[in-house]
């Protein structure tokens, strides 16, 4: 695995965004995963003028053309949510070992990294698309798309008016699997997905929005 994000500073606030998880040197949209906040991933380097290239490229296809800023993208180590995501979309949960091939976007409800969001939204705003990710649903291209906000979002507020907006704009496609109604969804972090797989509670999710994830990707 390979991974690509946004990483700036702005007004003192560290952000990352758009992280791209690439899986070998395809640039194919397999899907999207959408969590809660940056984790712990620190960049190794800025992107080679290659790899920005490509990016360009997959914002042209995939993100409606949208501008690429050089000195934003950097390399990153996966970390271990990252490392979740690829068993998700690889069926490992399921018993499978798919090989991938392309990239999964990950998305963030709250862009900013090691924050306090009451005291980032009153320094940047509540509404600032750098802080939250409310139009990513328009990235989805009908694409698998697994919904981890986690209990930190949905037991915020603000967290889960962004989060339902994301999920109540999706498409059809990307909602197939899920219930209609936000409520009556579980929306499972991809870190206690890996601790709960095997528990007999867990196997009903598993058998319909993860098999859903892999059957679609």
């Amino acid at each position: 695995m390979k991974v690509f994000a946004e990483y700036f500073v702005e007004g003192g606030v560290i952000y990352r965004r758009n992280t791209l998880l690439q899986f070998g040197d395809c640039w194919d949209l397999i899907g999207s995963a959408v969590l809660a906040n940056p984790g712990s991933a620190e960049p190794t380097s800025l992107v080679s003028e290659d790899l920005l290239a490509s990016i360009s490229k997959f914002h042209q296809r995939y993100k409606s053309g949208e501008g690429v800023q050089s000195d934003h993208w950097h390399e990153f180590s996966p970390d271990s949510t990252m490392r979740f995501v690829e068993k998700i979309f690889n069926g490992w949960y399921l018993d499978k070992n798919i090989d991938l091939s392309g990239v999964v976007q990950l998305f963030n409800t709250f862009n900013v990294k090691n924050q306090n969001l009451p005291e980032a939204v009153a320094g940047i705003g509540e509404d600032s698309e750098l802080l939250f990710s409310r139009s990513v649903y328009r990235y989805f291209n009908d694409k698998p798309t697994y919904f981890g906000f986690s209990n930190e979002v949905l037991g915020n507020e603000m967290l889960r008016k962004v989060a339902v907006s994301i999920f109540n704009n999706s498409s059809d496609a990307v909602l197939d699997i899920y219930d209609r109604d936000f409520s009556k969804n579980s929306f499972y972090h991809p870190m206690y997905v890996n601790q709960a797989y095997a528990k007999s509670h867990f196997q009903k999710y598993k058998n319909s929005i993860l098999a859903g994830i892999v059957k679609n990707a």
